[in-house]
């Protein structure tokens, strides 16, 4: 039998917790727990970590979207964006599933989440679950549709939008947001 320090980490380190003893071992074990725990509990002194909100500008975007399924066919658009700011952007973009009754009928829409330079939500529908994750830079807004096809995953997919700011929304003040 081997006596090396790395055989008895292959067998989970049985040798040291055979030379515990049986009463010290949950003492022990939790121990470190309330130790972590303790670590990971926030102050009541301590101030929430401000981080500076997604810059969003509204106005007149050029899209180009790609479908991972069908790589070489790119589909290019124009679209206005017309959300006062970012906040406004996650609101709206939120409130037309909420409000929808033919996504209401199949979908369930998850809570939505805050990223870095966005925000994410998921959907929960017949057949598939759905992913989107939106990313903002000041003139650019990008988007990722991750769609799971539960009962084929051969077919599920990943749409990938690029949208950057070309001017103003027709009948939108010039420079708005700029």
């Amino acid at each position: 039998m081997s006596r090396s320090p790395s055989a008895a980490r292959a067998r989970g380190g049985s040798r040291i917790r055979a030379a515990l003893p049986t009463l010290v071992r949950p003492a022990l074990v939790l121990g470190v727990l309330a130790g972590t725990a303790s670590a990971q509990a926030p102050s009541r002194d301590a101030a929430p970590l401000l981080t500076p909100k997604p810059v969003f500008v509204p106005g007149l975007y050029e899209t180009e979207s790609r479908n991972s399924r069908f790589r070489n066919q790119g589909v290019t658009s124009r679209t206005c964006f017309p959300s006062a700011d970012y906040e406004a952007f996650r609101r709206e973009t939120l409130a037309q599933y909420e409000t929808n009754p033919e996504f209401l009928e199949g979908c369930r829409l998850g809570d939505s989440r805050e990223i870095p330079d966005g925000f994410a939500f998921a959907m929960d529908c017949k057949g598939s679950k759905v992913v989107l994750t939106f990313h903002f830079g000041k003139d650019s807004v990008s988007s990722t549709t991750h769609t799971l096809i539960t009962d084929r995953p051969e077919y599920s997919s990943e749409i990938l939008t690029l949208s950057r700011r070309v001017g103003d929304c027709p009948g939108q003040a010039p420079g708005r947001g700029t």
